[in-house]
């Protein structure tokens, strides 16, 4: 689903209209990336998660020519879903009208 058929639904499921979900979700992504960043963990209740996680340098290998080359330290952001998104997914997906 793209940003844009997800706004529809939102739009139609909240009877709010499209614009105010496209600010409101554009602001929600903004504020969730500035947090993370940083280094705050961000908890949305029914959804899960977001952190920043840190990698450890490690070595790596260059697939073209086999060389070994050093991996730096870096950072990745890490999703967990909750355990009530999770129970979500097992359902069976709901029947599409006729």
């Amino acid at each position: 689903m793209k940003k844009k058929e997800l706004v529809a639904k939102v739009s139609a499921r909240s009877k709010v209209s499209g614009i105010a979900v496209n600010r409101v979700i554009k602001s929600l992504v903004k504020t969730i990336a500035e947090s993370v960043h940083a280094g705050e963990k961000v908890t949305l209740s029914g959804l899960g998660t977001f952190r920043m996680k840190t990698r450890k340098p490690k070595p790596a290998r260059n697939l073209q020519t086999g060389e070994t080359v050093h991996l730096p330290e870096g950072k990745k952001v890490s999703f967990k879903p909750s355990l009530s998104f999770k129970r979500l997914l097992k359902q069976p997906p709901p029947s599409l009208p006729a």
